[in-house]
């Protein structure tokens, strides 16, 4: 009777195991080809045109947003910006004098006649607008001074830089810098026959310098290439260099 005990035990002890081993094979795996990216990626120009009077980084050099990279020669723009901004400040002394006086005779309007005042509301109106006026004229030119500074755009290393100091350069038509994010994704693709089959989640595993990797998908495109009938999805990875390149497999959930 023990015996029998014994095998009924072991009988379903070995059925669990076959089950679970039944469970992994399962488990369908997808070839995909891949390449490492930055997640941002951008090649930096400028919005005027000018000769480089300062290049304050290289090739490899971290930079913050909204650090500046170059400037043009831009002495003239800086003029302008501080000739707008005395013009202003001196309008908008006579501008709150104008007003404060007009306040003050409309609240004594019994003492003066209604020509004068109307006179004395003319003059603050007109200042009023010439003030506002002004003030536009100072953005004005510090957009202009603006578009001679280059700053990051985002936090990143700077991956190559096309240009030297003294270089002239053209609007919106010469590449200065390509900045990238340390931060970096795989872009995967895989046969569009899978494509039903493949869920944000499912994990990719592959090897690199025969180091494994194992990542989780968190992106898929909606769409295949028309030439080749590969569809494409993303995932965040650590520690790779932009421009990797592999082959490895979607575990299937």
């Amino acid at each position: 009777m023990r015996t029998l005990f014994v095998l009924l035990i072991s009988c379903c002890l070995w059925a669990s195991d076959a089950g679970k081993t039944e469970k992994v094979e399962k488990v369908e795996k997808v070839y995909a080809i891949f390449n490492v990216q930055a997640v941002q990626d951008a090649k930096l120009s400028l919005d005027s045109s000018g000769i480089i009077a300062n290049l304050l980084v290289d090739v490899g050099s971290e930079v913050h947003k909204g650090d500046v990279l170059l400037s043009l020669a831009n002495k003239d723009r800086e003029a302008n910006v501080k000739i707008q901004e005395a013009q202003s400040k001196a309008i908008e002394q006579q501008y709150i004098f104008a007003k404060k006086q007009y306040e003050r005779y409309k609240r004594t309007k019994s003492a003066i006649d209604r020509n004068t005042l109307d006179k004395y509301y003319s003059d603050f109106k007109n200042l009023e607008s010439s003030f506002l006026q002004s003030k536009f004229n100072v953005d004005y030119q510090q957009e202009l001074l603006n578009k001679t500074i280059l700053r990051a755009p985002f936090d990143g290393v700077i991956a190559s830089r096309e240009v030297q100091l003294g270089d002239g350069v053209g609007a919106n038509n010469t590449v200065l810098f390509r900045l990238i994010s340390k931060e970096t994704k795989i872009v995967l693709e895989f046969d569009v026959k899978y494509v039903s089959k493949v869920k944000v989640g499912d994990e990719f595993e592959f090897n690199i310098e025969n180091q494994p990797h194992v990542v989780e998908l968190n992106k898929i495109y909606p769409v295949a290439d028309e030439k080749t009938r590969k569809v494409k999805a993303e995932a965040i990875v650590e520690g790779l260099t932009p421009g990797t390149f592999g082959d490895g497999y979607i575990r299937i959930k």
